[in-house]
């Protein structure tokens, strides 16, 4: 990994360092409302921005979130896995194309009952172009997850929508080919970087995976370095998609601090 960073730190005027927010700069909590990004953190993508061509978050939450929980000037950012985008220094957008896909979202989360998923022990965090139905709080977050899984994911997909599992969540999503890949792409592009960092931890985050080694084997990239968040609630499957692991949020620092020295 010491090399990697090398290359990095050495080539820092054709690098880009791209981080998923819950998970990686903050830890997993029991209600994703509380969720912070420690301070340190914060101050580390600031004097990464400073010093690399391109620095910033891409999360599954919706852009107001991801710019009230990182407000760092100059980062680049993506939200809602990817439908929504912001080069730096630029006011966030939805993807070309999707706001019909959206309007279908929108007429299906319309119809769900909040109460329903309330007596089931899940609650909806609404973020316009997506939407994550969370059953971590749940008396029995197994039996919740289920019921998702056995009710909800075929109405969502009767509807015209795609569905994705997370970390105790079930994501609601427009049916378009958009993800955490796409928006990498599209922000790694524009800024015309060479190398990449993405450091994520779940099933969303191997999308930006795929897309960087796809941008590597097409040549638009020199190297793509894949970094896993890990912890015991990674998915062995994401596990087996990543170059390299760090312990969690902790050791996500570790290598921020790494590539600010």
């Amino acid at each position: 990994m010491g090399d990697l960073v090398d290359d990095l730190r050495d080539n820092p005027d054709e690098s880009a360092l791209l981080f998923d927010i819950d998970g990686v700069l903050a830890p997993i909590v029991a209600n994703a409302a509380d969720a912070r990004v420690p301070r340190e953190a914060l101050g580390l993508l600031a004097q990464l921005q400073e010093r690399y061509l391109l620095t910033g978050v891409i999360s599954g939450r919706g852009m107001a979130d991801v710019d009230a929980m990182v407000p760092v000037p100059g980062l680049a950012r993506g939200g809602n896995h990817g439908f929504e985008v912001a080069a730096p220094g630029e006011p966030p957008r939805i993807v070309a194309g999707a706001m019909s896909a959206v309007a279908a979202l929108r007429q299906f989360v319309d119809a769900l009952a909040a109460d329903d998923l309330a007596a089931h022990g899940a609650w909806m965090e609404d973020k316009g172009a997506s939407v994550s139905l969370h059953y971590r709080e749940a008396p029995d977050p197994g039996a919740t997850g289920e019921w998702l899984r056995a009710h909800v994911r075929p109405a969502a997909l009767a509807a015209g929508l795609r569905t994705r599992d997370g970390k105790m969540i079930l994501e609601l999503l427009p049916d378009l080919d958009v993800d955490k890949g796409t928006a990498l792409a599209e922000l790694v592009r524009a800024a015309g970087a060479r190398r990449v960092l993405y450091v994520g931890d779940d099933h969303t985050d191997a999308d930006a995976w795929r897309a960087m080694r796809e941008m590597v084997a097409e040549h638009r990239l020199a190297s793509a370095w894949c970094v896993l968040a890990d912890g015991p609630e990674v998915d062995p499957a994401v596990r087996g998609q990543a170059d390299d692991a760090v312990p969690g949020t902790e050791g996500v620092l570790a290598l921020m601090r790494s590539l600010a020295a």
